[in-house]
């Protein structure tokens, strides 16, 4: 896989941020416990369109079953909120992976 460009690599570090802040504050709501997900790493496609998300699941938790959960519950509500506080022009759309499951990391 080809390396981050600096621009995307920085803009990878500000999802990463803003995605760890809100669910850290709850500002996304969910059934899922937001407060015990780390956001690990992101990753950003060339054009900024696409956003891959590292999770570190909670313990005891089904890894697969919590994923498949985070990206139908919180894919769409955190793009929202990435698109109001990212100084882009396009907010990214999120994909959810746990931290084992790509292969090329």
């Amino acid at each position: 896989m080809k390396q981050m460009s600096p621009r995307q690599h920085k803009v990878a570090k500000e999802v990463q941020h803003l995605a760890a802040t809100a669910l850290l504050q709850g500002r996304i709501h969910s059934t899922l416990p937001l407060h015990r997900i780390t956001v690990v790493d992101c990753w950003i496609s060339a054009d900024l369109r696409l956003a891959r998300l590292y999770l570190e699941t909670p313990q005891g938790a089904n890894q697969a079953e919590f994923i498949e959960q985070a990206n139908f519950e919180l894919s769409k509500p955190l793009r929202k909120y990435l698109a109001e506080n990212l100084a882009t022009r396009n907010a990214p759309s999120l994909t959810f992976v746990a931290t084992t499951d790509d292969p090329f990391r």
